[in-house]
C-alpha cells in the first residue's frame, strides 16, 4: 500500500462504486470487510450510522484512500459541523483484523432512509457481495 494511503471502512452509501468514484476518485476498493459489536441503523436524521452492540455485525467494504480523498470525505461527511465524527475501529477481512477509519453519526434514534439512498446502500452491499443474510435484513429493515 503506498506511503500515506489510509483505510476506510464504509458501511453506508460509500459503499456504492459510483458514489465514491465521484467523491473520491482513484480511491480502490479493497473488498468486505465485517465490523464487530456494532449494529447498522437509519437514524432520525435519516442517514446510516452504527451503534455499539454486543453480537451485532456491520458488514461493509474496505476503500483505501489518500489524505485528500479523507478532506473529501470530511467535507460530505459534515465532521466540522460535528454530524459525524471519526473513529479508528478494528474490522475483519477474510478472518484477519485490520484498522480502518470508520465515521460515525453520533444520533442513534432510528428514522427512516430516502429511497434513493437505501437504495445506494443496497447496491453497494450486493456489489461487493456482502453476505446476503446481511442484505435481507437491511431490505427487511429499512426498505429498498
Amino acid at each position: 500500500m503506498p506511503d500515506g494511503n489510509l483505510i476506510y471502512f464504509a458501511y453506508g452509501s460509500n459503499m456504492c462504486p459510483e458514489q465514491m468514484t465521484e467523491r473520491c476518485p482513484g480511491g480502490q476498493a479493497i473488498g468486505p470487510a465485517a465490523l464487530h459489536n456494532w449494529q447498522f441503523l437509519i437514524n432520525i436524521r435519516t442517514y446510516a450510522t452504527i451503534e455499539a452492540k454486543l453480537q451485532s455485525t456491520t458488514h461493509g467494504v474496505l476503500w483505501t484512500l489518500t489524505k485528500k480523498h479523507i478532506a473529501n470525505l470530511d467535507e460530505y461527511e459534515a465532521v466540522e459541523e460535528e454530524m459525524y465524527y471519526k473513529k479508528k475501529l478494528k474490522v475483519f477481512r477474510k478472518g484477519k483484523p485490520i484498522e480502518a477509519l470508520v465515521y460515525i453519526d453520533p444520533i442513534c434514534e432510528k428514522g427512516l432512509p430516502d429511497k434513493i439512498y437505501i437504495k445506494n446502500i443496497l447496491n453497494g452491499a450486493k456489489f461487493f457481495n456482502l453476505p446476503k443474510d446481511y442484505i435481507s435484513q437491511l431490505e427487511n429493515e429499512w426498505g429498498g
